[in-house]
């Protein structure tokens, strides 16, 4: 099998050999410094180029400006379909402005999460953003210890984090609206299906429940909370667990949309209706949210938003546009779909 010949890459130097110019005059047009230049020799470096069909090499160009032009995105789970959006929003503006982006998989694991910050520190990334739950004071340490600047999403830390900006997401204003449409056709006895209790997201999203359901005078204490995976597996036994309570829920208020959605599956595999037994409601809006059957009523979070606003937010710190580490908030609402009608028989 015959080995093609790869064509050398066109260099700086047979642009300015092609242009009749010197190789600093090249890299004058290059950085947009040409208001000295005769407008004739600026138009044949500008010919010489798109003839050579010439392109910078990122390297050079990182080494020249010192910046690698690469951002870090560190997610929980790779395999929440939640995360497209936001990676997709990030990617969207990163790619706009020239960055290149590596995204990297916690796993929840705090252990990985401080080893993935370690490896982006690294390779020299001009920045990164973290949206994991299983995030730490030791890592947004290591990042200040690196000098890097940094975005955090959805976390509820208070600490001084330096250089390091913060893009949170208000809950509360979802939740407040879920229970809001539950209590209104009906439903008093209210369950929790929150993720694993250790994770800040989690204690967010069962604070948010417990207020929501306190402020329409309803018993909060006796409101089963129970805790979950944020993941579908594991559904039927928290299901087994709620409908064991006395008195048993009429609605469920779900801390993911996977949660919410294996709730319903298992809720089919028991001979159970949904919404008829049931109400159900899920928290993220992902895309299979209304393609189920029944459509899933859920608290909508604006995952592109939330990407370009970090990435905006990061981009900013990175070129020294901002005097003070950024936060800003973003807000949840309530989309009503088929998985939610009022309560068909008294709870037991």
């Amino acid at each position: 099998m015959r080995r093609e010949t790869r064509v050398p890459r066109p260099t700086i130097a047979d642009v300015a050999r092609q242009a009749q110019v010197s190789k600093s005059t090249v890299s004058r047009v290059l950085n947009g410094q040409t208001s000295a230049m005769r407008a004739t020799t600026h138009e044949r470096v500008e010919q010489a180029i798109a003839d050579l069909g010439y392109r910078p090499s990122a390297l050079a160009r990182s080494l020249t400006l010192g910046r690698s032009r690469t951002i870090g995105l560190l997610i929980s789970d790779v395999g929440n379909p939640f995360y497209a959006e936001v990676i997709q929003g990030v990617e969207d503006l990163a790619l706009s402005e020239g960055y290149s982006l590596f995204t990297a998989n916690t796993r929840y694991d705090l252990l990985r999460a401080e080893r993935l910050i370690a490896s982006l520190a690294d390779h020299e990334v001009d920045g990164v953003i973290v949206m994991s739950s299983m995030l730490s004071e030791r890592c947004v340490a290591l990042l200040r210890q690196r000098g890097i600047p940094a975005v955090v999403i959805d976390w509820p830390c208070q600490v001084e984090i330096g250089r390091v900006g913060a893009v949170r997401v208000d809950y509360a204003s979802g939740i407040d609206q879920a229970i809001e449409h539950l209590v209104s056709m009906g439903h008093r006895v209210v369950g929790h299906l929150s993720g694993p209790a250790h994770l800040p997201t989690s204690q967010t999203r069962t604070t948010a429940f417990l207020e929501a359901m306190a402020a329409r005078g309803l018993d909060a204490q006796s409101a089963p909370v129970v805790t979950g995976t944020l993941r579908m597996e594991g559904a039927g036994d928290a299901l087994a667990s709620f409908l064991a309570h006395s008195p048993q829920p009429t609605a469920i208020l779900a801390a993911n949309d996977q949660s919410a959605l294996g709730l319903l599956f298992a809720a089919h595999g028991m001979g159970l209706s949904i919404p008829g037994d049931l109400s159900l409601i899920g928290l993220d809006d992902i895309r299979l949210a209304s393609q189920v059957s029944p459509s899933l009523t859920t608290i909508a979070l604006p995952r592109l938003h939330l990407g370009r606003m970090a990435t905006e937010m990061l981009l900013g710190l990175v070129q020294g546009q901002a005097a003070e580490p950024p936060i800003a908030t973003v807000t949840t609402r309530l989309v009503v779909r088929s998985s939610t009608a009022p309560p068909m028989k008294e709870t037991r």
